[in-house]
């Protein structure tokens, strides 16, 4: 018969703080969502005083003051909010006035940009004008809803038409009107039919053009001679047409995308007389500190708000030292990275020198994974421009005599070669290979393969095919 019993043990084990998990969590932010973090943080906790970036301040308070003589300014005097039904307080207010921390001391000299129209706006404003019916508008907004990236469809006619219990036809009727949309040649169902309602907009739609279209496929493979023929045209017309395919977008969807805008630093390194010199961006970095006398205030109030006020004290003192910590590691850690790769900061990608997390935590002391953290989405200032901290860290080759080389040197130092190959001495990869193994790099041939069709670049066999079309086309 089994006997129950109750014993003691002992066992030991790390536990996660709320302090330490908020301090971890702040180190994966950039400056930008730090400031947006401390704000709601300072939500909740009174002492808490979070202000915008060094800078900021006066843009902050001008653009506070213009939006309030803006509301002001809304409606004429004749005009009262009870008019249409609600009050005064119903109404929503103008959004918080949007700050840049590189505008111009003179914002005067520049007006507003009027923001870029999204691709939707494109296209539902076309769709308004030439449909009439709510039947046609509605297929016209299903063919929208599924158009991919580049402005093709990504959806089949079929599945359409049982969604919206409409034909075939119906569906093709709207649709082969949208091929008109500007930009033409999106809402297409492959390369081919976008390319061909570029051609025929252009009104230079021939059988010529279709038999090109219908055979891509050897165009991609450069069988020239074979698609001339296939066409029915001799050298100079052939040459023609492939002039007037160029002109083509292949995705005429993709030039609507709104760019974002560059992210700005968080922080900057400097090459000095010394090496290396690394700096928080002070117009991204928010400032934080602790409303003291509100605090000594609340302490000599009531017993259940001196308790308040001294658990608040903590959490914005514990919130403090987070973000305090989070500088000391993002510096620590980008003065290691900027030491190891001073080179690459000063000659480019060629010089960039094989670095892993592994390393820079041995340099520092700190936990991988933190270091991991840090780097995670972190934006650095340089000579060379903004780039992302991630950059600063590759993988490496061995030479045979105990040194590494970078993948991504590898990679620029390929890129080289190929653009000044000769026209008429196009190189193999294993002249490449052979070329860099004479400079010292262990490289076998099907690495050098593959990192050039990581560049995207073809094959030397496909690149020769490339310069005599090239060659044709230019004589």
């Amino acid at each position: 018969m089994a006997r129950l019993a109750l014993q003691t043990r002992q066992s030991a084990g790390l536990v996660m703080t709320g302090a330490l998990q908020q301090a971890i969590g702040l180190l994966q932010l950039s400056n930008q969502e730090l400031l947006s973090e401390l704000t709601l943080l300072a939500d909740s906790n009174p002492l808490l005083v979070v202000g915008p970036p060094e800078g900021q301040e006066d843009r902050l308070n001008d653009s506070a003051s213009h939006a309030s003589d803006l509301r002001d300014n809304d409606l004429t005097r004749d005009i009262d909010p009870e008019d249409f039904g609600t009050s005064a307080e119903d109404w929503e207010d103008d959004p918080p006035p949007r700050t840049n921390a590189h505008a111009s001391d003179d914002d005067s000299q520049h007006d507003p940009a009027a923001p870029l129209p999204s691709r939707l706006d494109v296209f539902l404003e076309q769709i308004r004008l030439h449909f009439t019916s709510q039947a046609d508008r509605a297929i016209a907004l299903a063919l929208l809803d599924a158009l991919d990236e580049s402005g093709r469809l990504d959806s089949s006619i079929g599945q359409i038409a049982d969604t919206l219990s409409v034909s075939h036809a119906h569906i093709e009727t709207i649709r082969g009107a949208m091929l008109l949309f500007e930009p033409i040649g999106c809402f297409a169902l492959s390369l081919s039919e976008c390319l061909a309602a570029q051609f025929r907009a252009r009104n230079r739609f021939d059988p010529a053009v279709a038999c090109l279209l219908n055979h891509l496929d050897w165009l991609a493979r450069g069988d020239h001679e074979k698609l001339r023929k296939a066409c029915g045209l001799d050298e100079s017309d052939y040459a023609d047409l492939l002039r007037e395919l160029r002109q083509c977008n292949p995705r005429p969807g993709a030039d609507l995308d709104v760019q974002p805008l560059p992210q700005e630093p968080d922080l900057f390194i400097r090459i000095g007389a010394d090496g290396p010199v690394v700096s928080l961006n002070p117009a991204t970095w928010p400032s934080l500190d602790i409303d003291e006398t509100l605090y000594r205030r609340l302490l000599s109030d009531r017993p259940d708000a001196r308790r308040y006020a001294q658990e608040k004290h903590q959490e914005a003192v514990a919130l403090l030292r987070a973000v305090e910590q989070r500088a000391r590691s993002l510096i620590l850690i980008c003065q290691k990275v900027a030491e190891h790769q001073a080179r690459f900061l000063s000659e480019g990608v060629t010089a960039l020198r094989p670095l892993t997390l592994a390393q820079i935590a041995a340099a520092t002391g700190l936990h991988e994974s933190t270091v991991s953290r840090v780097t995670a989405s972190r934006m650095i200032g340089t000579d060379r421009g903004n780039l992302p901290l991630r950059r600063f860290f590759s993988t490496g080759l061995g030479n045979g005599e105990g040194e590494l080389n970078s993948a991504d040197a590898i990679k620029a130092r390929i890129k080289a070669l190929l653009n000044q190959e000769s026209p008429d001495a196009i190189l193999s990869d294993d002249t490449i290979t052979q070329h860099l193994q004479k400079s010292g790099v262990a490289i076998q041939r099907r690495t050098v393969a593959k990192y050039r069709e990581a560049l995207g670049i073809a094959g030397s066999a496909q690149r020769r095919r490339d310069q005599k079309l090239r060659t044709q086309l230019a004589s």
